[in-house]
């Protein structure tokens, strides 16, 4: 009997510029106590000059690789979580191949912003099963390497008008290995969604391949819109309902009490929402983690970077949930049980 895909193991990496809201806040023209008092965030991580994604995401995977006693050779797929690219194209699990000098398998980008990682995660869990025409070459073994990561700090406004979103963004990266076997933790549910109908609600609009005959023009340029934007005051109720339905729907599916719950990771760019869903789910507030919190919205990358960085204190049999939420609007949750 074909043994039943699990998470093998997860790495994360967090670059070495840490950015606080002292040094930030001058940039923004605004103060270290206003920054915090808006965010809630007290410092985040920026990338080095020169550095994408795949490049942090290279550090995670070589944690996760060791950790779960997996070859670069024993890959059958890479799936990379990111709404920064290292380039428009090819997609960063390209880059991350060639940098892992893993053989010719597949590599592809997953865009669901800061539901990344869970639909990335789904993706692996769905092409690793027994029946999967995904082999590694060498090994025919049909581990998959689930990347997610973000460099968000090449590209933010540093003026009066990106004082509420800038300090939120941070950079960052996660990877976790995939595929059938007895150990590793089971992913006992689920569940992600988007909505377009929300897009223009949180999104960056230029370069954009459907303006002609320019991507971006000195207009657009001038007025910035080539940085991120958020109506934060139109999302709050509707992420709110959303990441709490998506909590409940796994816990119902994965037969758990909100109460039996160790450690939920609940991750949105404005913590106060993420707190708010999770104690509408039932959720004790000690128990619940909001990653933006800790290390600013890493976006893809924020709710794995959480978990592994807590994942060694978890015991086996422990119930975790995760959840997010972000643009596209995409949102969705899953309910792990420790290996």
């Amino acid at each position: 009997m074909p043994l039943e895909p699990r998470l093998l193991s997860i790495g994360a990496h967090l670059p070495g510029a840490l950015i606080t809201n002292e040094e930030l806040a001058p940039r923004l023209r605004t103060s270290a106590e206003e920054v915090a008092r808006r965010t809630g965030i007290a410092r985040r991580h920026h990338a080095p000059a020169g550095e994408g994604p795949s490049d942090l995401a290279r550090r995670a995977a070589d944690d996760a690789l060791r950790r779960s006693g997996t070859e670069v050779s024993d890959l059958a797929l890479i799936v990379f979580a990111t709404a920064t690219p290292d380039v428009t194209f090819p997609g960063s699990a390209c880059y991350l191949q060639d940098k892992l000098g893993a053989d010719t398998v597949g590599a592809l980008d997953v865009r669901a912003q800061s539901a990344g990682f869970l639909a990335a995660l789904d993706l692996a869990l769905a092409l690793s099963g027994g029946t999967s025409a995904f082999r590694a070459p060498a090994s025919g073994e049909t581990r998959i390497l689930v990347a997610a990561g973000e460099v968000f700090s090449t590209g933010l406004d540093e003026s009066p008008s990106g004082a509420d979103l800038t300090p939120r963004l941070a950079d960052g990266a996660a990877a976790a290995v995939v595929g059938p076997g007895e150990a590793g933790s089971h992913v006992r549910a689920l569940r992600w969604y988007s909505d377009g109908t929300l897009a223009d609600r949180f999104w960056c609009e230029y370069p954009a391949s459907r303006q002609y005959p320019l991507r971006v023009t000195a207009e657009n340029l001038a007025a910035g819109l080539h940085y991120p934007k958020a109506d934060f005051a139109a999302l709050a109720p509707i992420v709110e309902k959303r990441l709490f339905t998506a909590m409940r729907e796994v816990l119902e599916l994965a037969g758990w009490s909100a109460g039996s719950v160790e450690a939920a990771f609940v991750d949105y760019v404005e913590p106060p929402v993420a707190r708010a869903a999770a104690s509408a789910a039932g959720l004790a507030s000690e128990r619940v983690d909001v990653p933006t919190e800790r290390f600013g919205h890493v976006m893809a990358a924020g709710l794995p970077i959480r978990f592994e960085q807590r994942y060694g204190e978890l015991a086996p049999g422990a119930r975790v949930l995760l959840a997010a939420a972000g643009p596209g609007v995409t949102w969705g949750a899953a309910a792990i049980e420790i290996g």
